[in-house]
């Protein structure tokens, strides 16, 4: 019998190997996965162990008649023993037993081998299970645990505020700057709104105008030039009469800039775009002529935070060189906050807003990292 041990990367790469040395005969004896390289056991290469058998053939006088004669011969003396029934079905039992082990063995390995998830020591895979929990990816993960793990010394591991704060840390990277509006005495300051439809611009630019008009006691006016939908018209006409502040409804950029000219005394102009899809060429060279004539200060892109995150990436790049901030909406409908996350390790603009609920001029903050963290974290969760 000649026995060999092949290595691969996976079942079926190995297995292949095994029926290409000896071919489709051979018998597996063993099957187990062991880590290659790597440091004391760690961040090594996973890899497949296969040890197969097959009986060996005479070398020589296979092919000769006289040796296929005697062999014939042979078979025809020797008579297989009858074994009693019971025995029989024993034996069958227990190769089909055997069949079913080596195939959940090998069902077990291909389902391990092709999970990305990377098993964390446990004290830390509470932390590993939590992020992703909240919707934070995979390599973004192996990435705030891995840096645990190199930057806090083991027995640290066990203290949950140095854990967190490290996670934290690595978070305010990921998450870039932050940054509200700036007031300028000398002259207004021109916020400009955009995005895609069904995001929340106008009840966002509500809460904007009337945090600033009525909180902070500055000088605002607002101009729509979302005259797509009836109700936006009358949405933010209705937020001007509550807070008191001017409304103007402009449908060429033409008339946007001769609306701007009329409020250059105020503080602050707030504009309100259609929403536009960002598939529809027409619908962007619309929104560039508005915003040429704008000129804008901030051209804030206003993303929901329900949004799955392929979608927010191509709503970024169809927008991004008209953008100059982020804000996130909607952040009290979501399951997976951890999406911010994974959206802003890709997407580089400051975050200047974020708002979680319909009441204006309430649910809206300004955005900060430690706000960011938490949020991706769960507020006042941090001993689950």
């Amino acid at each position: 019998m000649r026995v060999r041990r092949f290595v691969g990367d996976n079942v079926a790469e190995t297995m292949g190997k095994v029926k290409r040395e000896l071919g489709s005969e051979a018998v597996i004896l063993q099957t187990r996965e062991f880590r290659e390289g790597g440091f004391l056991g760690l961040f090594g290469t996973m890899k497949v162990e296969i040890t197969a058998a097959i009986e060996e053939k005479p070398a020589l006088g296979l092919n000769t008649p006289r040796y296929e004669f005697k062999r014939d011969e042979e078979r025809a003396s020797k008579v297989p023993p009858v074994l009693d029934p019971p025995v029989q079905q024993e034996i069958f039992q227990n190769d089909l037993k055997s069949m079913h082990l080596l195939l959940k063995k090998l069902n077990q390995n291909i389902e391990i081998l092709g999970s990305e998830k990377k098993v964390w020591p446990s004290v830390l895979q509470k932390w590993a299970d939590r992020l992703q929990n909240r919707g934070v990816s995979e390599p973004l993960i192996k990435c705030l645990i891995g840096h645990v793990q190199q930057i806090l010394p083991e027995d640290k591991w066990e203290d949950d505020n140095q854990v967190y704060a490290q996670i934290g840390a690595e978070m305010i990277q990921i998450c870039g700057a932050t940054g509200p509006i700036q007031t300028d005495r000398e002259k207004p300051k021109v916020i400009a709104l955009i995005g895609p439809t069904g995001v929340g611009k106008t009840t966002t630019i509500g809460k904007l105008a009337a945090g600033f008009s009525i909180v902070d006691k500055r000088n605002v006016a607002l101009i729509t030039a979302d005259t797509y939908r009836v109700a936006a018209v009358e949405q933010i006409k209705t937020f001007g009469e509550i807070i008191g502040v001017p409304v103007d409804v402009v449908m060429t950029p033409s008339e946007l800039q001769a609306a701007m000219s009329r409020h250059q005394d105020k503080d602050l102009i707030f504009i309100d775009t259609a929403g536009r899809s960002p598939h529809h060429d027409l619908h962007m060279s619309e929104l560039r002529a508005f915003l040429k004539k704008a000129n804008p200060d901030y051209t804030m892109l206003v993303m929901s935070a329900t949004t799955q995150l392929a979608d927010q990436l191509k709503i970024y790049q169809r927008f991004k060189d008209l953008s100059t901030h982020f804000i996130f909406t909607k952040l009290d409908e979501t399951e997976s906050p951890g999406m911010i996350l994974n959206f802003l390790d890709q997407a580089k603009l400051p975050t200047a807003y974020l708002t979680n609920g319909q009441n204006v001029p309430d649910d809206i903050v300004a955005a900060n990292s430690n706000r960011l963290v938490r949020f991706v974290f769960g507020e006042g969760k941090r001993s689950e």
